[in-house]
C-alpha cells in the first residue's frame, strides 16, 4: 500500500526529530539548520531572473550584471555560482551575534564573498550601505533592535524550518535548472 504524500511528510519529519533528539538543540540548529538556511539564500539568489543586481563596487552602489546560478557580493561586486564552495560565494551577516535572534533572519543576510565575508570581517561598512540602499533604514533599525534580544528554539521549530529551508532550496535549484535550456 503507498503512502499518501501527507504520510510520507509526516514519516521524513518524525526521522529528522528522531535525528534531531540525539544532539542539543544549538548544536543542531548550528550543524544542520543554519547551513541550509545559508544555502538555501545562496540558491534563491542564484535563481533570481534579474540580470543586474545592486552591490556596493568600490564604495559605490553600482548594478552588477550577472547570469542565472550566480550570485553577486553585496559588499564588493564579485560574481559567483552560488554553489562555489568555501572559497567563492558565502552567505554574509549583516550583523552577528551568538544569541540566535537574528541567525536566521532573511533581512540580516545576503551573498557575500568569501573574501569580504572572512578576510574583510563582513566588509561592515559596505554591507550597512548596501542594507540601506537596498533593504531600507526600517530593516537596518529592527535587526539592530533583534541583535540585542536572545532567541530559543525548540526541536520542533528547527525541524519546521529545515523542512522549510529545504523546500525552498530545491525550488530555488529547480527554476535554475528549468531556466538552463531557455534562451534569453
Amino acid at each position: 500500500m503507498a503512502l499518501s504524500p501527507e504520510e510520507k511528510a509526516a514519516r521524513h519529519r518524525q526521522r529528522l526529530l528522531d535525528k534531531a533528539r540525539e544532539y542539543q538543540t544549538s548544536t543542531y540548529l548550528r550543524k544542520f539548520v543554519a547551513p541550509l538556511f545559508q544555502k538555501m539564500i545562496r540558491a534563491e539568489a542564484g535563481a533570481d531572473d534579474r540580470r543586474y543586481v545592486t552591490a556596493v563596487v568600490e564604495g559605490e552602489i553600482r548594478q552588477v550584471e550577472r547570469e542565472l546560478g550566480q550570485c553577486v557580493c553585496v559588499t564588493c561586486g564579485a560574481v559567483w555560482l552560488w554553489d562555489s564552495g568555501i572559497d567563492g560565494m558565502h552567505t554574509g551577516h549583516f550583523l552577528a551575534s551568538r544569541r540566535n535572534s537574528i541567525l536566521l533572519e532573511e533581512d540580516n543576510v545576503a551573498p557575500q564573498c568569501a573574501w569580504c565575508n572572512y578576510f574583510c570581517s563582513g566588509a561592515q561598512q559596505e554591507f550597512r550601505k548596501w542594507m540601506l540602499a537596498v533593504r531600507g533604514a526600517a530593516a537596518v533599525q529592527r535587526s539592530e533592535q533583534l541583535k540585542t534580544e536572545s532567541r530559543s528554539f525548540d526541536r520542533d521549530e528547527l525541524i519546521d524550518m529545515r523542512i522549510a529551508f529545504a523546500a525552498r532550496l530545491k525550488a530555488a535549484e529547480e527554476r535554475m535548472k528549468d531556466a538552463e535550456g531557455v534562451e534569453p
